[in-house]
């Protein structure tokens, strides 16, 4: 299950104190009802329909720009909808199915009805992560091991069926209620929060069977059964290598913060062995890159610029009830706040003997997302790389400063971002990254890495 630490971590990092905060709210609720009693509550539909509206009406106060991104009459068709549903009684669960269906029109992954997240069964979740190719095959994100018999499993075995669903099925079902820019995002984002998409919408927890593609063996995990990842931490999928006569930096996830000393100088000595070893050639692989903190990109960046350069051109940030004059918010709750931050943080470089002047081309695709989609514009908007792949499922603007609130009566947690970063060029329209050489792997291609293989030839030429 991934927990709320890393579901922050992965969408988008501001401040450590404001993700502290927001941490806060989702997991202590002083004097209200546990998550038991919740579940087993009944709500009438009156409860329901005051929910519904306080969830529709609380967006538009809270979100940055909520309907630049939402479409009005799509909201108001589907809400009008909803409040017809909701003319009987429900449990939690009911009703969360019943609204998590607004998720996709919300287009902002930073924005969400977030699943049940219920203390008493959050040992018995699925236990995997899982990612969803580009040619639609779901597999487990890393190997894992089974403490009671040493039974591992691996990364690189499709998923067919799992409770005796076919995984598409699954995924189908899930991308209804998922959240995202674009369809093509919020498919690959059903996989964020598998765990918990699987117990909030099939109710499914403690036992399952998975099939795996080409295989007949049939994996049972027990309610009890204890499983660990092979790989122990996010710097883990963080690597380093050098492909003959070029150097490939991969960096899945900028999610480092807990792991900041050792992040740093895994880059400082990823750089100096390319000056050591008078290598010119470098790919930087964020591929799958969902995010974490933006410091981590700008880390790497200082080895690739010779003069200062900034990460943003400029900021919105929406004024509320709850951040009105918090961290130099002035203004009255609705405002939109203009917020010139390009000078604040800018990236500078290392020294000359440090700086890596080779080519560099840096790899993207659709999972490529929040701190990652920062990563890339500052790539692209600065001429620093040339950019190839497969177009992000995000736009190039990012939201951020994600705040949560909880739904009066049932409780439900929501996300909304209170910021909108335009990037370094100014271009301020709502489109995704498109890398200047556009990369899809064939058909034909099933196991080796076509995209790298291309980027890797584009450098020898």
């Amino acid at each position: 299950m991934i927990s709320p630490n890393r579901l922050f971590s992965l969408l988008h990092s501001t401040t450590p104190i404001l993700v502290f905060i927001l941490l806060l709210t989702i997991s202590c609720r002083p004097g209200q009802e546990s998550d038991q009693e919740l579940a087993s509550r009944i709500f009438t539909p009156e409860e329901l329909k005051s929910d519904l509206e306080y969830l529709i009406t609380t967006l538009e106060k809270r979100h940055v720009n909520f309907y630049q991104r939402a479409n009005r009459d799509s909201i108001a068709h589907l809400n009008s909808r909803l409040l017809t549903t909701l003319d009987r009684s429900m449990n939690r669960a009911d009703f969360f199915k019943a609204v998590a269906v607004l998720n996709p029109y919300f287009n902002d992954a930073h924005c969400l009805v977030f699943p049940l997240r219920e203390e008493e069964v959050s040992n018995k979740l699925f236990p995997f992560y899982v990612v969803l190719s580009e040619t639609g095959q779901v597999y487990l994100e890393r190997d894992y091991q089974r403490t009671r018999d040493q039974k591992i499993v691996r990364k690189d075995w499709p998923i067919d069926s799992i409770n005796g669903q076919p995984i598409r099925t699954i995924i189908d079902r899930i991308a209804l209620y998922s959240h995202g820019e674009t369809v093509l995002l919020r498919r690959h984002m059903t996989t964020l929060l598998f765990s918990d998409w699987l117990y909030s919408i099939f109710s499914w927890h403690g036992r399952f069977e998975m099939v795996f593609k080409n295989s007949s063996e049939r994996l049972t995990i027990g309610e009890n059964d204890e499983w660990s990842s092979l790989e122990k931490d996010a710097l883990s999928f963080n690597r380093f290598e050098v492909r003959e006569d070029i150097g490939y930096l991969r960096l899945n996830s900028f999610d480092v913060d807990e792991q900041k000393e050792a992040y740093e100088q895994f880059i400082e000595a990823s750089f100096a062995r390319l000056k050591k070893e008078n290598i010119s050639k470098l790919v930087i692989d964020v591929r799958g890159n969902t995010g974490g903190q933006s410091d981590a990109g700008a880390y790497v960046i200082q080895y690739l610029i010779d003069q200062p350069v900034n990460q943003v051109s400029l900021a919105y940030q929406r004024i509320h009830e709850g951040n009105a004059g918090w961290f130099h918010f002035r203004g009255q709750p609705g405002d939109l706040k203009e917020m010139n931050v390009a000078n604040e943080e800018l990236i500078h470089p290392v020294s000359k003997d440090k700086r890596f002047d080779g080519q560099v081309v840096v790899l993207s695709d659709e999972m490529t997302y929040s701190a990652g989609i920062i990563f890339i514009t500052v790539i692209q908007d600065h001429r620093l790389a040339t950019l190839m792949g497969r177009p992000t499922g995000g736009f190039a603007n990012q939201t951020g400063n994600i705040e949560s609130f909880s739904l009066p009566h049932t409780k439900l947690t929501v996300y909304a971002p209170a910021r909108t970063f335009v990037r370094v060029n100014k271009d301020a329209s709502i489109h995704v990254v498109t890398p200047e050489i556009l990369i899809h792997t064939p058909d034909s291609v099933t196991t080796a890495d076509y995209v790298l293989e291309q980027a890797l030839h584009e450098l020898r030429k």
